[in-house]
């Protein structure tokens, strides 16, 4: 159902299995609706080439793009209770998308969730009512220097008026200046109680992408 073609390590050919629909530009909007970057286009019948080389910022304007962007330690998506695990990376300017945008004409006409269950995304939609699962999710991250993030760290979450859990995150993960594919794998999931809030992932990796194949493409259009 799924064909991928890793040609470099920021480029992945596959398929939205549901598009069906029209040519559709794929692009980010980190930097806010008006000052979209195309990655890449999908056909009508959902063959898609994604490519985050050779992507800049020139277009942005400075103010657009300091508004949008923030410290490193802020923008992934599961955060560590203490800012110092980051070391010197902590502060470096970034910027997170969450979901790959299909626009038409530009009008911004639907989303693709990046996968590796279809089943993730309820989860990714509301996490304080729908429940996590093992798995994989995917974005895209920008970043202005070259880094990488080698440590664990933990975090609290509240799961009762009367108790919190401790979570664990961790980070093996080398970063470009510019885009970046970031791949986020819930290998464990607390249960709670679902009268009082969803399960959500009680231990998870923060890496590069590592196997493409694994990725679903599932679009949801407008």
């Amino acid at each position: 159902m799924f064909c991928y073609l890793w040609t470099s390590a920021q480029e992945i050919t596959g398929n939205i299995k549901n598009h069906g629909k029209t040519e559709m530009e794929m692009v980010l909007m980190l930097f806010g609706m008006d000052n979209t970057i195309s990655i890449g286009t999908v056909d009508k019948k959902g063959q898609f080439i994604a490519n985050l080389t050779q992507l800049n910022t020139e277009n942005i304007p400075e103010e657009n793009k300091s508004m949008s962007m923030g410290e490193l330690y802020f923008n992934f998506y599961f955060k560590c209770n203490n800012r110092d695990a980051f070391g010197d990376n902590a502060e470096i300017p970034a910027a997170r998308q969450d979901y790959v945008r299909l626009t038409n004409k530009g009008e911004w006409k639907g989303t693709v969730f990046l996968v590796s269950d279809q089943k993730l995304i309820p989860w990714l939609e509301d996490s304080g009512y729908n429940n996590a699962i093992n798995g994989s999710f995917y974005e895209v991250m920008y970043v202005e220097e070259d880094m990488e993030v080698n440590m664990t760290c933990s975090s609290s979450v509240y799961v009762s008026e009367n108790e919190e859990a401790e979570t664990e995150y961790n980070f093996d993960i080398q970063l470009k200046k510019g885009f970046n594919w970031v791949e986020y794998t819930i290998e464990e999931v607390y249960e709670t109680d679902p009268d009082i809030r969803a399960s959500f992932p009680s231990k998870v990796t923060i890496s590069n992408l590592k196997d493409p194949s694994k990725m679903q493409w599932i679009g949801v259009y407008y």
